[in-house]
């Protein structure tokens, strides 16, 4: 078991170093054709009272979704008050921001929430329909939004990507409410040597099956969850104020989800590089020069890791106690 550990380990070291040569590679590329100092210039000149909007809106939709995780962690009966989901729920945004791997925040609110709750696949279960009920949203708003310029920006390829990213996400939900799909899963791990997966996959399949019988829940969530999303494309609308650029509040909702699909691939660290290249492709289809498309999609993701640090401060204030706890633990064993 250590051994396949360490090669999973490793595996994973080597995954995330090729994450970060490629944003590396990606942002060298990027600074030889927009120049730093121009760059520089432009986030300088910043209006800071757009910015701060930003930061508020952002905060707002991150509040929504924690209120879309918490009602999820009400259906498998994890009673949270809501100040603490949204404590967990920031938490997991400052590691997602802060670690190199996405599915950091995600552990984080697993252990936070498993605390309260009847199984640690309880709290699995929660985020992976926080996850998919976010990628589907996503995936039917920039598939619906990138419609009509399909002809216009010769956008072709993309939309068909696009048809394969919501497929995918639609599969995925599909498995998670289909009972056979878990046995079918099953079966391929014990081929592969990792049958004893086998009980915590049924006691994540039970529930699963909690969500099976609410999809009216589901739904609602999933509405939710586009509420979020565009809310999240008028952030770079505020943060395209700041900068001085102005452009049809169309543009926007044709190129942010598109954008969001292609930061959500994991191929960079945390989507750097990617974000902001992609963007000046984007962008510059309506004449926004690379400085400003650079700095639009750099600055929207300062504001997001502001934004986190907020659960940087909760993860930090929150060390004393637990370390009291654990020494209450040691004593009492």
């Amino acid at each position: 078991m250590s051994g396949a550990g360490g090669k999973k380990s490793a595996r994973g070291v080597i995954a995330i170093g090729i994450k970060v040569l490629i944003s590396v590679a990606l942002m060298a590329f990027l600074f030889a054709r927009v120049p730093f100092h121009d760059v520089r210039l432009t986030l300088a000149a910043a209006d800071e009272r757009w910015l701060i909007a930003a930061g508020a809106l952002l905060f707002a939709s991150n509040l929504l979704g924690s209120y879309q995780w918490g009602a999820l962690l009400d259906a498998v009966e994890i009673r949270l008050p809501f100040w603490k989901v949204c404590a967990y729920y920031h938490v997991g945004l400052f590691f997602n921001n802060f670690l190199p791997a996405n599915i950091g925040g995600d552990i984080a609110r697993v252990v936070d929430a498993s605390r309260a709750g009847p199984s640690k696949a309880a709290a699995v279960s929660t985020v992976l329909m926080d996850r998919l009920i976010g990628t589907v949203a996503l995936a039917g708003l920039a598939l619906v939004c990138t419609l009509p310029a399909i002809d216009r920006f010769h956008l072709r390829v993309a939309y068909l990507a696009l048809v394969g990213f919501f497929v995918l996400s639609v599969t995925l939900v599909w498995a998670v409410f289909h009972p056979r799909a878990l046995p079918a899963l099953e079966g391929v791990l014990g081929r592969v040597g990792l049958g004893s997966l086998k009980p915590h996959l049924d006691d994540l399949a039970a529930r699963l099956a909690t969500f099976r019988d609410q999809r009216g829940l589901a739904l609602r969530l999933v509405c939710l969850a586009l509420v979020i999303q565009v809310s999240r494309i008028f952030v770079h609308v505020l943060v395209a104020r700041a900068l001085g650029i102005h452009l049809p509040l169309t543009y926007f909702f044709l190129f942010v989800p598109l954008l969001a699909v292609v930061v959500s691939l994991p191929i960079s660290l945390n989507g750097i590089g990617l974000r902001e290249g992609a963007g000046i492709v984007l962008f510059g289809l309506v004449g926004v020069d690379r400085t400003r498309a650079f700095s639009l999609q750099f600055s929207t993701y300062l504001v997001a890791v502001a934004v986190s640090l907020i659960g940087g401060l909760v993860f930090l204030a929150r060390i004393p106690h637990r370390r009291a706890e654990a020494r209450k633990l040691g004593r009492s064993a």
